[in-house]
């Protein structure tokens, strides 16, 4: 394949957000393609993130090839209230054009008028299918981070035991599935937790309305916020947390269809990590669970506590968690796999 000059509308202005770096920015620097985040300048292909301007790109005929690289599930929202709000506001503050509608009637159209449609999951596939054929399934790449080896931790009841959760702050919501299970199983395990997060974000379109996360999680997990930290996101903080922890949890608020349908992007990095992983049972979660052989989903509020003791107190069986787990990086998740998977998208739509 030729050097491709790639126009690109990111999803920050400097490449660094995750779904910038770990994407399409990720592919063109291996495979040695340039991406040119001006527009006005010569270019084979013109990649959309959903930062760009839906209502201009679902009704131009661009000269060159359009992608749209559409990461997260909104479609799932499609007629909900927060849809209209979602679309109403994005107008409103001057990110898309047009007439005020559905944020998913804007992704519909794009999708339409875009030569391929990449997501993040089989489950978004499913929705991107009604109007487009020509999907592309594909998770982030996390070279970024480093591959560990699982650390065995002191048996002991009365030994401090960490868990570590990672997201962003959007995702803070669902550690409210976990309050009853570690308060009850603070009162025999000495648990701390370690969160990785950025320490403030905006609440409305990424722009408006400051968050405290600290706030946030008092809220959500009561009296056992006392035995809480928060870390601001970073790698170094990551892999340093991650040493000193021995179990990750991800649990979903599974009342938004938007988290509902994200990917597994971020128990493949806990695997990455060494860490073993709990999490709610959602699609993604549930497919990659059965297709490991892993029983790490957790339905209730019994299940959390029943399956953080288990692997809190047993060193063997958390280790084959971690062992499977990155058997199952290896099989199915290799950077090699990812850019191939990039290239046949550029390969469909030259």
């Amino acid at each position: 394949m030729k050097r491709l000059r790639i126009g690109y509308i990111p999803c920050s202005e400097n490449l660094s957000a995750p779904g910038d770096r770990r994407r399409i920015v990720f592919w063109a620097k291996m495979r040695g393609h340039e991406i040119i985040t001006d527009l006005s300048k010569p270019l084979d292909i013109l990649v959309l993130s959903e930062r760009a301007d839906l209502g201009r790109f679902s009704k131009i005929d661009s000269a060159v090839p359009i992608i749209f690289d559409l990461i997260d599930g909104y479609l799932a929202q499609s007629h909900e209230p927060e849809d209209l709000l979602r679309g109403v506001a994005k107008v409103v503050s001057g990110q898309i054009s047009g007439w005020p509608k559905r944020y998913t009637s804007f992704i519909e159209k794009t999708c339409l008028k875009s030569a391929a449609v990449v997501c993040s999951s089989p489950e978004q596939e499913l929705l991107i299918q009604k109007m487009h054929t020509n999907i592309h399934v594909i998770l982030d790449c996390h070279d970024e981070i480093p591959l560990s080896n699982f650390k065995p931790v002191k048996i002991s009841l009365n030994h401090e035991k960490r868990i570590m959760w990672e997201g962003l702050p959007a995702t803070l919501s669902g550690l409210s599935e976990l309050k009853v299970a570690l308060q009850d199983l603070n009162e025999i395990l000495n648990i701390q937790m370690d969160l990785v997060t950025d320490l403030t974000s905006k609440a409305i379109l990424g722009k408006y309305l400051t968050v405290n996360s600290h706030r946030k999680v008092k809220k959500l997990l009561g009296s056992f916020e006392k035995s809480v930290n928060i870390f601001d996101w970073s790698i170094s903080n990551l892999t340093s947390i991650a040493t000193e922890s021995s179990l990750s949890v991800l649990p979903i608020n599974l009342h938004s269809k938007l988290q509902n349908l994200k990917p597994e992007n971020r128990l493949l990095i806990m695997w990455k990590l060494g860490l073993p992983c709990l999490t709610s049972d959602t699609p993604a979660y549930a497919r990659v669970s059965k297709d490991a052989g892993l029983d790490f989903i957790c339905r209730n509020t019994i299940d959390w506590q029943l399956k953080i003791k288990k692997v809190l107190t047993n060193n063997d069986y958390a280790e084959n968690m971690v062992i499977v787990g990155q058997k199952y990086l290896k099989n199915h998740h290799n950077s090699e796999q990812i850019l191939q998977k990039w290239d046949n998208v550029m390969a469909s739509v030259i």
